[in-house]
């Protein structure tokens, strides 16, 4: 008979699917209460959930600081140093919250000068209306004579008389 697993040993989120005590061996009976997932891979079982290594498993990692459910009974929450030191960054300059204001800012500016300078440049042509122009010759209506249209005579037709 295989040696039972302490209890220490054990994930407190492992349970069986039938009882609240899980099996001592890695099996599709086992399944962790911190995963949606039906299925529990068994190495994943031998390497963290059953080794007395379940403080390093991802799952349990992210469960630490979160409150624990509360039909998980016999478990405590764990805090996790993180693996890394948190380095303070300052936030990029674009995500500052003044530069959304500065951008609609400088883009009114900018429309506002194109308008002026395109005004400017509209006073600085000579408007059509000003312009001197020779006066435009009116026509002369002459009476000519009208001479009647000169028509050929038929190609075919009875013939002449």
């Amino acid at each position: 008979m295989p040696d039972e697993p302490l209890v220490e040993r054990v994930c407190p989120y492992l349970r069986s699917r039938h009882g609240p005590d899980p099996h001592p061996e890695p099996g599709p009976d086992n399944l962790c209460l911190l995963v949606s997932s039906l299925h529990l891979p068994e190495s994943h079982q031998r390497a963290y959930c059953l080794s007395g290594q379940f403080t390093a498993c991802p799952r349990y990692q992210r469960q630490a600081g979160r409150p624990i459910p509360r039909y998980v009974r016999g478990a405590t929450t764990v805090e996790l140093r993180p693996a890394t030191p948190v380095t303070p960054m300052r936030p990029l300059p674009w995500r500052q919250p003044w530069v959304r204001t500065a951008l609609k800012w400088t883009a009114l500016t900018l429309f506002v000068l194109l308008f002026a300078v395109l005004w400017w440049w509209r006073l600085q042509q000579v408007p059509p209306f000003v312009v001197e122009r020779e006066p435009v010759p009116t026509p002369a209506v002459l009476a000519t004579p009208t001479l009647p249209p000169v028509y050929l005579p038929p190609t075919a037709g009875p013939p002449e008389w």
